[in-house]
């Protein structure tokens, strides 16, 4: 990763008081935004990027268009929250989309009709009324249930194919079943519809999918209407799919695709976090065993932590000046990457003992602001269950170092490419 010199290139500002107002496009060499975000050790990378250029910096998407990276905590929460400094309005950025790596496209792509991560305003509000709607809906009780029996059945298949000692990658055959087929089910959809929308929006937000995709989701979405629950009444996908705020199917496709991407990647990077630490650090391990340190507060000090969550979707200024400090010079239409993974690392708001911040859930994971997450409820108990019934049935053992974990090559969402490990009976299953 190659950083330019601390104000290279910069202009100097006219005003009285002089010093720099460094535009976007000013450094001749900035980080490339996927070798940070990529790095084996991104704590270092945060603080190596801090001290260089401070919290605010240029990078390049990998293509030679730029964004404003932004780490500081108070700014990012401050930034999510005010609209009028910075909108999600995808059709406000001064960049071409075309050029952008595959994965990035669709977040950065102009949207043909409405969607709730780029609308703004009374829009906004209309099109996230369905999804916290549908998702209150979801009982409790029944998202442990219903994770525990996918749990149960992911892990007796492993059992019958593997058995002990044979070598297993937790990622692949554990973390993505079993949080698709929890959260799927949680939804009201079947094993084989669950699975079909999870590819779908997967594909889409890769930047592999097409208005195919699109128009294969619409259909699979408008079979739910007819779907009921064990009540009689309509499963939380049918309610989505038939919302009276939504004015058309294409914003019901757009609602459950938002939903189904955040769960599916936001989830396997939870836990996938959480199991790498678990079966790599051995005072974490230690502590959660021990009953010292509950699985809530080992969840809460992962998002800390080893943030699953790397950046927001793409904001785009809408003024022109010092938003985030006299060092940057913004105009209006650039691009704001808010680097909450960052956040949790910032020197202004974490102490340096073992326990500071424990049960402190400020720390921004879900986002902040309109366009905060809408399903922390659902993911937590879903991760909880899923890490509590695998350390309960099985001992993990990794095969290859933690500093030899690859990460997926995924700009919002920080999550190991692969967990390989064998698989050894607890004895404490039932």
């Amino acid at each position: 990763m190659t950083v330019a010199a601390r104000g290279s290139g910069s202009v100097l500002d006219g005003s009285a008081s002089g010093g720099y107002r460094m535009r976007l496009y000013d450094p001749e060499t900035v980080p490339v935004l996927g070798d940070v975000l990529s790095a084996r050790d991104i704590d270092a990378a945060w603080s190596g990027l801090r001290q260089e250029w401070g919290e605010a910096l240029p990078v390049d998407l990998g293509s030679g268009a730029r964004a404003w990276l932004v780490s500081g905590y108070q700014t990012i929460v401050m930034l999510a929250r005010d609209s009028s400094m910075v909108t999600t309005d995808t059709g406000v950025w001064n960049g071409e989309p075309g050029s952008l790596p595959a994965p990035l496209r669709s977040l950065f792509r102009p949207r043909v009709g409405q969607r709730v991560e780029t609308a703004s305003g009374p829009v906004h509000a209309r099109l996230r009324g369905p999804l916290d709607e549908m998702l209150e809906a979801v009982d409790a009780a029944e998202v442990g249930r219903v994770t525990r029996a996918a749990c149960d059945q992911v892990l007796d298949e492993l059992g019958r194919e593997y058995g002990a000692d044979r070598e297993v990658d937790l990622m692949r055959q554990y973390v993505l079943p079993v949080t698709r087929l929890a959260f799927g089910t949680v939804l009201g959809l079947d094993p084989a519809t669950g699975r079909q929308v999870f590819e779908i929006a997967d594909a889409l937000a890769a930047g592999e999918g097409d208005a195919a995709s699109v128009d294969e989701l619409s259909f699979v979405l408008g079979g739910q209407v007819m779907g009921r629950d064990a009540n009689g009444g309509p499963t939380p996908s049918g309610l989505l799919a038939q919302h009276a705020a939504y004015e058309g199917t294409d914003e019901a496709v757009a609602g459950m695709l938002s939903v189904a991407t955040g769960a599916s990647l936001g989830m396997q990077a939870w836990l996938g976090q959480a199991l790498l630490l678990a079966l790599s650090d051995q005072q974490f391990a230690r502590r959660l065993a021990g009953g010292r340190l509950g699985t809530d507060e080992a969840l809460d000090e992962v998002l800390w932590d080893a943030s699953p969550v790397t950046v927001m979707a793409p904001r785009f200024a809408v003024k022109e000046g010092h938003l985030f400090g006299d060092g940057a010079y913004v105009e209006p239409g650039d691009a704001v990457l808010l680097a909450v993974g960052a956040a949790a690392s910032d020197p202004s708001i974490r102490g340096d003992g073992t326990w500071d911040g424990l049960g402190n859930r400020a720390h921004l994971a879900w986002g902040a602001g309109a366009h905060r997450c809408p399903a922390p409820r659902q993911a937590r108990l879903i991760v909880r269950t899923a890490v509590e019934t695998l350390l309960r049935q099985v001992e993990p053992v990794l095969t290859t170092g933690a500093e030899q974990i690859r990460w997926a090559p995924d700009f919002r969402f920080r999550r190991p490419a692969s967990l390989p490990v064998t698989l050894r009976p607890t004895g404490l299953a039932g």
